[in-house]
């Protein structure tokens, strides 16, 4: 079932579900069937792939739970596979999110591992101390992965990483704690759905001295972060996130001056992931839209929000109400009319 994310890629629409092979839908949504890159792709697919903005290649990986338990993937613009290389970790993790930069590839190996014991009442990971927790960071071509540990957390969903002048890796996460995973697991709560959320932090990877070092970038519990994906695996100044705190509202990060803007909505509500809109003929990088389906908490139809991206505070320009409510947590994308110029995932 491909029920977490859609994308467009080479001029197939896919449906994506990280548990299998992604499905080609048609533009009216209705099913193609299971879509394999002309048999090349022989594991399942992350739901969360990254478009280099600049060569249009499509990065993304499969998990597995049998060896190789990880495998990293490359199509080109035009969606043909062009690489499957496996990479060595020592269990079956739920690694959700990964990202990329102009020259590397960063894992997130952290400890919610398969436990086979769950299958069939639950999904089936569990957190290990055991196992540790690291950032992997590869070169795009593949090839050998620099492992650094880090304190014990996880992490749903990257916001971007970019290198810097130093040659660090700039990587912006949305990280739980021990305490606040526990949190989440015990309540049974979809991330995908709201609720217990994690918090940003940024941490800056210095593979040639093999350090690590830790920023909590905001004290508010967050999730989906989002940006404007020209800038993914380059430098971005802004980043969006949603939150359930209070009644719900949508927050922007500016990470230059190190502030942030929020809409608070009036009523309690479940706020969906913020997909960014480009402006045409944009000149800065937070010129466009923030779309977010929300959802009153307590029942009742779902309604499309719309917010100007460089004032977020001002609250929704435009409210479309929906028919029926629609179920929180998925992830969407922007996809332009064809023969447009804009080109836009969320």
């Amino acid at each position: 079932m491909a029920n977490t994310h859609l994308i467009e890629h080479g001029g197939s629409l896919l449906a994506l579900c990280e548990g299998g092979l992604p499905y080609e839908v048609t533009g009216e949504l209705e099913t193609k069937g299971a879509y394999d890159f002309g048999g090349r792709l022989r594991t399942a697919m992350t739901a969360h792939p990254k478009t280099d903005p600049v060569t249009g290649e499509l990065f993304f990986y499969g998990i597995s739970m049998a060896r190789p338990y990880l495998t990293f993937h490359v199509a080109d613009a035009a969606g043909r596979l062009m690489k499957s290389i496996p990479v060595d970790v020592p269990a079956p993790t739920m690694m959700h999110d990964f990202a990329i930069t102009e020259h590397h590839v960063i894992w997130l190996d952290l400890p919610v591992v398969f436990d086979r014991e769950r299958l069939g009442r639950s999904l089936p990971f569990t957190w290990q101390d055991a196992y540790g927790a690291r950032l992997g960071v590869m070169p795009r071509s593949g090839g050998p992965v620099h492992w650094i540990g880090i304190d014990p957390c996880y992490v749903f969903h990257v916001g971007n990483a970019r290198e810097d002048e130093r040659g660090r890796v700039v990587l912006d996460v949305v990280r739980y704690s021990p305490a606040e995973f526990g949190r989440f697991w015990q309540l049974g709560t979809d991330p995908e759905g709201g609720g217990v959320t994690g918090v940003l932090h940024r941490w800056s990877i210095d593979p040639g001295r093999g350090t690590i070092s830790e920023l909590q970038l905001d004290d508010r519990s967050v999730e989906f972060p989002s940006l404007n994906d020209q800038h993914v695996g380059r430098a971005n100044r802004y980043l969006y996130a949603v939150t359930d705190e209070d009644n719900g509202g949508l927050i922007k990060y500016d990470t230059q001056q190190q502030t942030a803007r929020s809409h608070p909505f009036t009523e309690p509500v479940h706020v969906g992931e913020a997909v960014f809109v480009p402006a045409t003929g944009a000149t800065t990088e937070d010129a466009g839209w923030l779309i977010s389906i929300v959802t009153p908490r307590h029942g009742g139809a779902s309604s499309l929000v719309v917010l100007d991206a460089t004032d977020v505070a001002h609250g929704p320009i435009a409210t479309v109400g929906l028919p029926r409510r629609v179920p929180a947590g998925f992830h969407g994308s922007w996809i332009p009319e064809p023969g447009s110029t804009q080109r836009t995932q969320g």
